[in-house]
C-alpha cells in the first residue's frame, strides 16, 4: 500500500494555462504598462493593466470551465472526486482542524484520500484509507469560507474508523457519497 496512488484525470490545456496564468499574465500586463506609460500616463496605463488582467483571467476561465467540468465528470464516473477534509474534533488551530485539499476515491464503506498540497491536479503524499464510513448529514458551512474550500462546495459529516470527519466536495462528490455510502 506504500506505493498506491490515486490517478485522477489529467488537467486539460486550458486548465493548466489558467492555473499558471498568475505569473505570465502579470508579466504581460506589466510589460503593457511600461509600453503605454508615455502615451496614457501613469493612471491610464494602470487602468489598461487592470483591464488586460481582468479580460485575460475572464477569457482563460471561460475556456477552462468546460474542460474542468468534463474532467470532474469522468473522475466521478470512476469514483474519484476532488475534495477537502478536516477532523472536526481536532484542537482549534491545529493542522488536523484545517481543510486539506486533495482527491478521494469513494467505494462502498471506504474512502481513500490523497492530498494535493500544491493544487496542481496530481495528488501527492500518503494515501489515507478510512473504512466503515457512514454518511451522517450535511454541515452548515462557516460564514467565512476557509482556505482550502472552493466556492459552492458542500460539507458532509462522516463517521469513520478513525473518528469523525468533515468532507467538502462539489455536487458530483456529494451525490457519489450518497450513492456509495
Amino acid at each position: 500500500m506504500a506505493g498506491e496512488m490515486l490517478k485522477p484525470s489529467p488537467r486539460g490545456r486550458w486548465e493548466k494555462a489558467a492555473a499558471s496564468s498568475n505569473f505570465w499574465l502579470l508579466f504581460l500586463a506589466l510589460f503593457a504598462m511600461n509600453v503605454l506609460r508615455d502615451e496614457l500616463g501613469p493612471w491610464g496605463s494602470t487602468a489598461a493593466v487592470v483591464v488586460i488582467m481582468g479580460l485575460g483571467s475572464l477569457l482563460l476561465g471561460r475556456r477552462a470551465a468546460p474542460e474542468r467540468r468534463a474532467r470532474l465528470a469522468r473522475d466521478a464516473d470512476r469514483g474519484i472526486v476532488e475534495c477537502a477534509l478536516r477532523y472536526p474534533d481536532a484542537l482549534p488551530g491545529s493542522l488536523r482542524g484545517m481543510w486539506l485539499p486533495g482527491f478521494a476515491e469513494i467505494s462502498s464503506g471506504t474512502i481513500k484520500f490523497q492530498p494535493d498540497y500544491v493544487d496542481k491536479g496530481e495528488p501527492e503524499g500518503k494515501v489515507t484509507v478510512f473504512s466503515d464510513v457512514v454518511s451522517q448529514d450535511q454541515v452548515e458551512p462557516p460564514p467565512k469560507r476557509p482556505p482550502g474550500l472552493k466556492k459552492n462546495w458542500t460539507i458532509v459529516a462522516l463517521a469513520t474508523d478513525k473518528g469523525r470527519l468533515h468532507l467538502a466536495s462539489g455536487e458530483s462528490g456529494v451525490k457519489l457519497i450518497e450513492e456509495r455510502l
